[in-house]
C-alpha cells in the first residue's frame, strides 16, 4: 500500500508556534549539521521574512520544511528562491521531498510569477531539482565543506 505524504501547511513565521519553530529548527540541525557534518549558521537572519512550509507527523512532530523567500531587492529581476528544505531520515523515499519542493515552487508562481526562481543546490541534488526544471546556473562551490551549485527555473 502507498501513503501519500502529510498535507504541507504554509505558515508566516509570526505564526510559527514555539514548539515549530523548535521542531523546524532541530530538523534543520539534524540534517544540515548533524548528519551532514557541516557546521553552517542556519540562523541567518532570514527566517522571520520568509514563509515557512511545514509537514508534520500524527503526533504533530515536524517532519519535513522548507523556506520560501521574497526577491532580495527591488528590481524586476530579482529573483525569488526557496532552501533549508529538510526531510527527517524516516520519511525519506516517501515522496515528502518531492512535496516540499512542487509545494515551494507553487507558492513562489502564486506570490511573483514573473520571477525566475534560483537555488543553492547540494550538487549530488542536481538531477533531483532538474525534475522539476531547474538548470546549473554556476559551477560548483564549496559552502561549509559541501559542494553546491546555483540552479535556475527561468519564468
Amino acid at each position: 500500500m502507498t501513503t501519500s505524504p502529510p498535507p504541507i501547511r504554509r505558515v508566516q513565521f509570526n505564526a510559527l508556534t514555539l514548539t515549530e519553530l523548535h521542531d523546524l529548527l532541530a530538523l534543520r540541525s539534524r540534517v544540515f549539521v548533524v548528519e551532514q557534518a557541516s557546521p553552517y549558521p542556519d540562523i541567518d537572519g532570514r527566517d522571520p521574512g520568509a514563509l515557512h512550509l511545514i509537514a508534520s507527523d500524527a503526533g504533530g512532530a515536524v517532519i519535513g520544511c522548507a523556506r520560501c523567500l521574497g526577491p532580495d531587492g527591488e528590481g524586476p529581476q530579482e529573483p525569488v528562491s526557496f532552501g533549508r528544505l529538510a526531510v527527517d531520515p524516516s520519511q525519506r523515499s516517501t515522496g515528502l521531498g518531492r512535496a516540499l519542493v512542487a509545494e515551494s515552487l507553487a507558492v513562489l508562481a502564486e506570490r511573483w510569477p514573473d520571477r525566475d526562481v534560483v537555488i543553492g543546490a547540494q550538487l549530488y541534488l542536481e538531477r533531483f531539482y532538474g525534475g522539476f526544471g531547474l538548470v546549473r546556473d554556476t559551477e560548483p562551490y564549496d559552502d561549509f565543506g559541501i559542494p553546491h551549485i546555483d540552479m535556475r527555473l527561468r519564468r
